[in-house]
């Protein structure tokens, strides 16, 4: 493919991504972002170079929103864009060289599908959407409700139930249900919500216990330590 000028920038992704960075790692992530699209993914070497003016807890809350890639990182939403983009490329430029009928690519497969969701998991008939959201209201009952089960979150439940099992996704949701910064006992009163949790990046943190009741993303072991001494401390003087 030619060298693409052009990505699919989706607005609610880059707002769950930045929601909760500060005002100098925000400029680091839109820098990254940029320079992601024009080189599918970012090295070790253009990150140190992004964030040589980040503090090491400005750095932490950077990598939080970023996936370790062989190779470097990745933004996630951006890379699924950029592969839409070579996709929708490729099969223009094989439609103009003129295949056959028989070649011709499948119309499923075309452009707009890839805009409305991850394109994994294309046998929907297995899963039982509506008992996975009623999981979710049970489980989470302090995040938002999901109103519009759509394309997008068809595919996220989808790959995770066909990747961990319908138990593991809902040991998840249990657990993101539990977890006190997940439902806003955090610095901006943040609160995750249905297709957070299922992205893929999220849904493993959840799984390996990052978000559990007593554990706050990027702390610290000694002052984890150190805090939930003096929390104890606190309970027992009550």
């Amino acid at each position: 493919m030619s060298k693409d000028f052009a990505f699919m920038f989706y607005p609610g992704d880059y707002l769950r991504d930045t929601q909760c960075l500060s005002e100098k790692t925000q400029v680091a992530y839109d820098r990254i972002m940029c320079e992601h699209m024009r080189n599918i993914c970012i090295t070790q070497q253009q990150l140190n170079f992004f964030t040589k003016r980040l503090s090491p807890d400005e750095l932490n809350e950077l990598l939080f929103v970023l996936t370790k890639i062989k190779g470097g990182y990745e933004i996630e939403w951006v890379a699924k864009s950029i592969r839409e983009r070579i996709a929708y490329s490729d099969s223009r430029r094989k439609n103009r060289v003129g295949k056959t009928k028989e070649d011709k690519i499948d119309t499923s497969e075309t452009y707009d599908s890839h805009m409305e969701g991850e394109g994994e998991g294309k046998d929907k008939s297995k899963i039982d959407y509506e008992s996975v959201v009623e999981n979710y209201h049970s489980l989470c009952p302090k995040l938002n409700k999901v109103i519009v089960i759509n394309d997008l979150r068809k595919g996220f439940m989808n790959t995770r139930v066909g990747e961990y099992g319908m138990e593991k996704v809902i040991a998840v949701m249990r657990m993101a249900g539990e977890s006190e910064f997940l439902n806003g006992k955090n610095e901006k009163a943040w609160k995750a919500d249905f297709e957070w949790i299922m992205r893929p990046q999220n849904f493993v943190k959840i799984l390996e216990g990052k978000y559990n009741k007593n554990t706050i993303p990027h702390e610290d072991p000694v002052e984890r330590d150190m805090r939930l001494l003096r929390e104890s401390r606190e309970r027992d003087k009550k």
